[in-house]
């Protein structure tokens, strides 16, 4: 009989040669000693570099990961793809130049098998010029989460980010919902649709992701069309969220008008960027206590013409 999984992990790729090596090795090493319990989906997505070859070795040797090629050149696209392959309760996704922490998966693969979580959220570590920390790991820290309390750390933006990498969801919850077919920003616009499903929600301080900022990154090389995929993302978090986290909101289109406002071209996302901050109540934002005092003026800058 067929051992149930508990994790399917998708790992995307493309074109990402140089760094994958460390990626797979990172994942190998943090599922040591499991030998049951989950899936490794690896998904090529118009790779033209030795990208298919080397998830093939990795395959080859790894009896629980398979291997698909897609053209969709389309991250919502690959996503979507990913989670119709997974048979496991909760999926995991990985970048293809990022990294994990040894004996990670291992250990969260137990946790979410014995204490079935809706939703298990960790912190990123992030890494910057290729500099990776004296991080090691050291076991989750779980702290258990209201949706209230799941939402504002989220929208503040400091512990938890609208990023799927690192995080773990359950496959029933992105198969009633979907990616949006975005090249980018297709996380941040999900992301709120997902806390607002779930209440048992776990989040960890201590996580298990390495996240490569990288300058070649598909949401750091901006142009025109990610800024109106931001700003839909954005429109998705009033959307969705509605009324009650309005300011904190709030706080995310200020930081699009502050660094694209100017360059921005299209008029029609100008205008909702533009619309949606002079909707905002000055005493309402500046008194409340969730929002941080740079944020205060930053919107008395925008708000002035400054």
């Amino acid at each position: 009989m067929a051992v149930r999984n508990t994790l399917s992990i998708i790992l995307t790729a493309h074109n990402c040669d140089t760094y994958l090596s460390n990626t797979l090795a990172s994942l190998e090493n943090s599922l040591e000693g499991l030998t049951e319990g989950y899936e490794i989906i690896l998904i090529s997505d118009a790779s033209i570099d030795r990208t298919v070859e080397m998830l093939n070795q990795f395959a080859h040797r790894n009896s629980l990961a398979r291997v698909y090629q897609v053209d969709f050149r389309n991250i919502g696209k690959v996503r979507n793809f990913g989670v119709q392959q997974c048979t496991g309760d909760y999926i995991t996704m990985v970048d293809g130049d990022d990294q994990l922490l040894s004996s990670s998966l291992r250990d969260i693969t137990q946790y979410l098998y014995n204490s079935q979580p809706d939703l298990l959220l960790t912190k990123l570590n992030e890494v910057y010029n290729n500099k990776v920390q004296n991080i090691t790991w050291s076991g989750l820290q779980p702290q258990h989460l209201s949706q209230h309390q799941a939402i504002k750390k989220f929208l503040i933006h400091k512990e938890m980010q609208a990023h799927f990498i690192g995080q773990f969801v359950k496959r029933e919850q992105l198969l009633a919902h979907p990616f949006p077919e975005f090249q980018c920003y297709e996380d941040a616009y999900l992301f709120p649709t997902i806390l607002s499903q779930n209440q048992n929600i776990v989040f960890s301080p201590h996580g298990p992701y390495l996240y490569f900022k990288r300058g070649n990154s598909l949401s750091s090389q901006i142009d025109e069309q990610k800024v109106h995929l931001l700003v839909e993302a954005t429109d998705e978090m009033d959307r969705v969220f509605g009324n009650r986290y309005s300011n904190l909101i709030a706080c995310h289109w200020i930081t699009i008008f502050l660094r694209y406002g100017k360059s921005m071209q299209n008029a029609l996302n100008r205008q909702k960027v533009v619309l949606r901050i002079k909707s905002i109540r000055p005493l309402s934002f500046l008194f409340d206590p969730a929002i941080r005092l740079s944020f205060k003026k930053k919107y008395l800058k925008v708000k002035n013409g400054k």
